[in-house]
């Protein structure tokens, strides 16, 4: 399976928990990338019919095979969810360096889903992740008026 890492990661903020899954060829070579990757999570874990603000939905970060290669552009992610707008599925790509950490650590994809107790962060590492508390970034945010 060259240019995947074979793992996803799911987080619940509710609990904090997280657990590693491997992503098998057969799913990788079928959906071929973070897109149809972060389509398919959505689908097999976010249960139909509920709101798109309700905690037992999803938000899946998911990077593509050429991701951190030599291809020119390689740096890509995708962010996908339930929509609030439309109550369909959405995602959107960005670049930067982050798809690249990301796809260092040895996942393919992130699904994020719960309602922490607190602000709180998501520390990534090639184990899995931490969800911790960040009052001091909620201080910070802006209020418009």
């Amino acid at each position: 399976m060259k240019g995947y890492g074979g793992r996803i990661l799911f987080v619940d903020c509710a609990t904090g928990r997280s657990r590693v899954e491997p992503l098998g060829e057969a799913t990788a070579r079928a959906l071929l990338g973070g897109n149809g990757l972060a389509a398919r999570l959505i689908h097999d874990h976010v249960p139909a019919g509920i709101d798109a603000l309700d905690p037992r939905n999803a938000i899946v970060f998911a990077v593509g095979p050429i991701t951190d290669t030599t291809v020119p552009g390689n740096s890509r992610a995708l962010a996908a969810a339930k929509s609030p707008l439309t109550g369909l599925f959405f995602d959107s790509t960005f670049g930067g360096r982050w798809p690249a950490t990301l796809k260092r650590t040895g996942f393919d994809a992130v699904a994020i889903a719960g309602r922490a107790a607190v602000p709180s962060y998501l520390l990534v590492t090639e184990s899995g992740a931490t969800v911790k508390p960040a009052p001091q970034l909620w201080a910070r945010r802006r209020v418009r008026p």
